[in-house]
């Protein structure tokens, strides 16, 4: 799978998911963020706005995930139903591992951020030979070289995400992100169907997400 240029990948793309919120910008400009380094992920590529002030927000509304539509979407063979599923999952799985750390709610206000999920694509495991290749003695050093550096396995799926965190009030962007996101490279239960990474990838993401707003806690 093509990780997406950024300027492409995530504003535009975003911009066109979220048209029509009237509390939402019609135009984001890229030259006005500035980039987040610290993320922990090697496939990521995130922005904040540099007036992003986190001691005035209290809680998270996370909208439901939607499907990205464009001709440069990346899902393969992955059936339109499927698409929808995993997209459901990002949006549970966020508001399940957040809300265990923070206070997520239904509905904008004052210091509320709102989270808006879009799924970019879906690439499927090869299940026979992400599991043959993981129970060799070579198969199983690689897999925990590439886990150490929080990749996914040979032939493992993922899912690509784009995230944009706005003022739930004012529309105002925050902080704008794109993934590339597998399964941890150890689990070997990723490769056993052929859409089971990509489910436990929204776990994935919405972990990451939590310990990066732990992490940077104060900042």
């Amino acid at each position: 799978m093509r990780f997406t240029s950024f300027k492409v990948g995530v504003f535009a793309l975003l911009l066109a998911a979220c048209a029509g919120k009237p509390t939402t910008p019609d135009v984001i400009n890229v030259n006005g963020l500035i980039p987040i380094p610290d993320t922990k992920l090697p496939d990521v590529q995130a922005y904040r706005a540099p007036d992003f002030d986190r001691s005035r927000y209290r809680a998270i509304l996370i909208d439901p995930a939607n499907v990205y539509q464009g001709d440069d979407a990346d899902f393969g063979t992955v059936s339109a139903q499927d698409r929808e599923r995993i997209a459901a999952m990002l949006t549970s799985e966020f508001q399940r591992v957040l809300g265990e750390q923070f206070h997520v709610v239904d509905q904008p206000g004052p210091g509320v951020v709102r989270l808006h999920l879009t799924l970019i694509g879906v690439n499927q495991s090869k299940p026979v030979l992400s599991t043959a290749l993981r129970l060799t003695p070579v198969g199983l050093v690689m897999s925990a070289a590439r886990g150490v550096t929080d990749r996914p396995a040979h032939f493992v799926g993922s899912i690509n995400i784009a995230a944009v965190a706005y003022d739930s009030e004012s529309g105002k962007v925050l902080a704008a992100a794109q993934a590339l996101i597998g399964p941890s490279a150890v689990n070997l239960t990723s490769g056993l169907t052929p859409l089971r990474a990509a489910e436990l990838s929204t776990t994935k993401a919405a972990e990451a997400f939590r310990d990066y707003l732990i992490r940077t806690k104060g900042e």
